[in-house]
This record gives structure tokens, sequence and C-alpha cells, in this order.
């Protein structure tokens, strides 16, 4: 879980998780540099629960703190969320369920329902919708980090790809980064999860920047097409559309999106060769 001043967030993060510990080995809080208690409210969890780990990570940018807590994650299945992420009470045994039964899947994600927000209904009813449309078991090319998780042996095989550019998406880059290795992401219904609506309060110029680090992520990649490029666009549109009334009626702080506007963060990458399905599955069943 990577954190950066989250201190009004992390307790009920936490609680959502000890609340289903029996599936949980460990919870690793990765410290980004909060200015705030962020640290003191992970420690003052730490002395009751010691599955709750706090580690800090100096490099500012999500990437760097995710790249830290999965490197020290101990488990053979590693979870990821985001420090306002809330997740369902069957969350983590629906994961194990599914890595139980589909080795022939790297990685996974769920539906993410909103809290805090004006447009909380009206959202969960369109996830609603949309989710019984699909299949229980659904194949996909992106995961959130917001609502994810991964074979420790997918990680290591993607690891020495995934890019430090801190303009960059980067759970889109390791979403890609897998499948460049031949690597599968499923969705699945049971995974569930509800984020805070404060980036929904994110002023449009702002919002602006943060889809367009979602475009150059796919162009990184050079899978970027005119198709991606109509949908951003569309959700550029929407979000200045209802920004103006989301401020008024939201009872939350607006939050800096987690992505900066250059790429400083740039640096050589190596590229792997792809993966076989035959020996995928024989590391995960080792596992």
């Amino acid at each position: 879980m990577p954190a950066f001043d989250e201190q009004a967030h992390l307790g009920g993060c936490l609680d959502a998780l000890l609340a289903q510990r029996e599936h949980i080995h460990e919870i690793i809080v990765v410290d980004n540099n909060s200015t705030d208690d962020t640290a003191g409210v992970v420690a003052s969890y730490s002395r009751r629960f010691p599955e709750i780990v706090l580690i800090r990570e100096s490099k500012r940018g999500v990437v760097h703190a995710r790249n830290a807590g999965f490197d020290r994650a101990e488990g053979s299945i590693i979870g990821r969320i985001d420090a306002d992420t809330r997740v369902a009470p069957d969350w983590a045994e629906s994961i194990l369920d599914f890595f139980d039964r589909r080795l022939d899947y790297a990685a996974v994600t769920g539906p993410i329902y909103l809290y805090d927000s004006p447009w909380a209904a009206p959202y969960g009813a369109y996830v609603d919708y949309s989710t019984k449309r699909k299949p229980d078991e659904l194949r996909v090319s992106a995961a959130s980090g917001n609502n994810f998780a991964i074979r420790r042996s997918a990680w290591e095989a993607a690891r020495d790809r995934v890019s430090l550019r801190t303009d960059l998406h980067e759970d889109i880059d390791l979403s890609l980064c897998l499948y460049r290795v031949g690597l599968q992401i499923a969705l699945i219904k049971t995974m569930c999860v509800q984020v805070s609506g404060r980036r929904l309060l994110t002023p449009p110029l702002e919002y602006r920047h943060y889809v367009l680090s979602s475009y150059r992520t796919w162009v990184h990649h050079d899978l970027a097409n005119k198709a991606l490029r109509r949908l951003l666009i569309a959700d550029m549109i929407l979000h200045t559309v209802h920004w103006p009334l989301t401020r008024i009626l939201s009872g939350c702080e607006s939050r800096i999106l987690p992505v900066s506007h250059s790429n400083e963060g740039v640096t050589s990458e190596q590229y792997l060769s792809p993966v076989r399905d035959g020996e995928y599955v024989t590391t995960a069943s080792a596992e």
C-alpha cells in the first residue's frame, strides 16, 4: 500500500484489511515521504497488529513505493491497493480462491465503487449494471492499482521491465509489461473495493495532466490508438462538466493526483523475452 499524506484515510483502509486477516499474511504500508502523521497512524496499528509492517521509500513517486513494497512482500500472492481503498469483506479470500483455480492468469482485479462522493450511488448503479453484463471471469488488458493482485512469480518476470518514469501510470505500465511477457490479467466480479471520491474534485487542468499520463503510458508501450484517444478525451470532457457541481456537493477534500508532469524519472529499461505458457504454469504450481 503506497501512502503519501494519508493519515485521514489509513484507518478505514487498515480496518477493512484486518477484518479478514485470516487470509492475509502481512500488510505492508510504504510511506513515500509523507509530511503528516501517516507513519504515526501505521505505527499505532502495528503495535496492536504485528502483521502490519511500515517501510519507507525516499524516492518520490508511486512507482518507487510500489516496487519497494512488492520487493519486501514475502507471499506468493501480492495484493496492491491505495491508502484510501476499502476492500470488501471477502476481498482476500476471493483472490486466493481465483489463483488456486486459475493457473493461467498472472494477475487479477475487480469492480471499483466510490464512497464519500455525491456520485457514489449513481456510479455504483452503473458499475453493477456493467458488471452484470460481463462474465464472472473476464480477461482484461490493464488493471487499476487500487484493486490489484499479482503472483510473485509474475512480478519477478516483469520486475526488470517496468518503467521508473513518474510521468507514467505505474499500474497501467505494469499491466502492459505483463502483457509483453505473455502473462494475463483477469477481472472477477467478487473482488470488490470502494475508493474515495476525492479524485473527482481534481481541477480540470490537473486532471488533464493525469489523463495525458495515461495516454503517455500506452504510447510508451506502442499500444496507443485512436479509440483510446477518443475515450480519454471523453473522460476529460465529462470530468470538466461535472467538476463544478461535484465541488458544491462533495464533503471530502481534493487530492493531487499521483503523477508528475515531466519525465524526469526516465531510466534505461530491460526488455524480456516472452514467457511461454508452460514455463509459467510450472512456476505457479511450484508456489
